[in-house]
């Protein structure tokens, strides 16, 4: 099934050499950029952005991190999206981590990507859809800065 997957580069690591080899890696798996921007998140956005974590003791301190800078997200699409981009980006952030010498943690790492949540036997796509709205909320917003 064709559908559509969410990546951010997060905060603090949004060099150039970085986003492109997001890009350039993703897109060689057959997957197509649909669009892309730098993204500023306010605390509002930030806080639906990781609404799933709301309850987690490190939730504010997520919010905090994300809202410390320019986010660079991406909406790439094709067939099984989500399941094969995530692969795609575990393995990406560990090159990018020795390839351009990041220093990352467990709560700062290098990229996000959407994932599927399932409740039983369906597959709910909510969180991809509520990040790929966020992203055009924030690109709009950025845009008129």
């Amino acid at each position: 099934m064709i559908e559509q997957c969410y990546v951010m580069v997060k905060p603090g690591f949004t060099k150039p050499e970085v986003i492109q080899k997001t890009i350039n890696t993703i897109i060689s798996k057959d997957f197509k950029l649909v669009d892309s921007s730098y993204i500023y998140y306010d605390e509002e956005c930030a806080r639906l952005h990781y609404i799933e974590k709301e309850v987690r003791p490190y939730f504010c301190e997520l919010v905090k991190y994300l809202t410390s800078g320019p986010a660079f997200g991406m909406i790439f699409e094709g067939e099984d999206a989500v399941p094969a981009i995530r692969s795609i980006v575990e393995d990406l952030r560990h090159d990018l981590k020795v390839e351009c010498n990041l220093q990352t943690d467990v709560m700062r790492n290098v990229l996000h990507c959407s994932s599927k949540t399932k409740v039983g036997n369906k597959m709910l796509e909510l969180d991809t859809q509520r990040e790929i709205a966020l992203f055009y909320y924030l690109k709009e917003k950025t845009e008129r800065l």
